[in-house]
């Protein structure tokens, strides 16, 4: 985040805590939930370790979203945060955008500790929940949070987080089991997303492209793809269902290739914790075996 945008964002919130407590400064009330989860993977995570608690789990991105590079909160969402008892986070630099809201922040959860991480563009790469030994850890540290906050619901969360990590288990072995006998194991994504899920099954990401929002690749980055597409005789390529798809439509085009589209699994809704993995899973079989 640039330093005029921190600026403009720290002013903004100023003067949402600022009208908070006057009646009519806002046009309405924000929601509030019990723990607010700052993705949608992080929020199938709580909500599945909140199932049967009696507390809500709210989402602060409500939208379909590739990458949140350069993702702004509206006001209604730092005054979700400032009410919520627990914000749950990934961690990793991920919530950069959410850096001055999260001042007003009665409690919160780190995911993310102690995971094994990657390399990444600026540091550690964030995108760890498409590996399901991640994942486990991640509802290992969220439940050791919420039953801290809410010791009263501790057996239920223990109870929850059993079946969570079979869940998750699951998934490793179906993964596993699946991906075992294809043809090609090299990924070509135009989403920097995906390395934990290829680790987390034994593939190997050849070129990952990140195509930011208003922003183009070179011909020359095309064309080094498209080289190493015909070279390895990579049989698919894939994009990211939520993000830019046009380079990657160029790629399949030029070299014959199938084009695929995964999941980060930030779109939203209502998807269950494993439900972005198995996607990909499927979808990775389907074009590369």
């Amino acid at each position: 985040m640039t330093d005029l945008k921190k600026r403009l964002f720290a002013g903004l919130l100023a003067l949402v805590l600022l009208c908070a407590p006057l009646s009519g400064c806002a046009a309405r009330e924000a929601e509030r939930y019990d723990v607010l989860a700052s993705t949608a993977p992080v929020r199938a995570m709580t909500a599945a370790l909140l199932e049967g608690t009696g507390l809500n789990c709210g989402l602060v991105v409500t939208e379909s979203v590739s990458c949140l590079h350069d993702y702004t909160l509206t006001v209604a969402q730092m005054e979700k945060i400032g009410q919520a008892d627990v914000v749950v986070l990934n961690g990793l630099g991920l919530e950069e955008f959410m850096e001055d809201a999260l001042r007003t922040a009665k409690r919160t959860i780190t995911a993310s500790t102690g995971v094994d991480t990657l390399p990444g563009e600026d540091g550690e790469d964030p995108h760890i929940w498409l590996d399901p030994a991640n994942c486990i850890l991640m509802c290992k540290n969220i439940a050791a949070g919420l039953a801290e906050f809410y010791p009263d619901k501790q057996p239920l969360i223990e109870q929850n987080l059993s079946a969570v990590t079979a869940e998750y288990e699951a998934a490793q072995t179906y993964g596993e089991e699946t991906l075992k006998a294809l043809s090609c194991r090299e990924l070509v994504t135009f989403h920097d997303g995906f390395s934990y899920f290829a680790r987390a099954f034994g593939l190997e990401v050849a070129a990952a492209m990140e195509i930011e929002e208003g922003s183009e690749p070179s011909a020359k980055e095309i064309e080094s793809v498209i080289r190493l597409v015909e070279t390895e005789a990579i049989p698919a390529v894939f994009c990211e269902e939520n993000g830019e798809q046009q380079t990657a439509e160029t790629v399949a085009r030029q070299t014959g290739a199938g084009l695929y589209a995964l999941t980060m699994g930030m779109d939203g809704g209502e998807a269950g914790c494993t439900d972005a993995i198995y996607h990909n899973i499927d979808t990775i079989r389907e074009a590369l075996s």
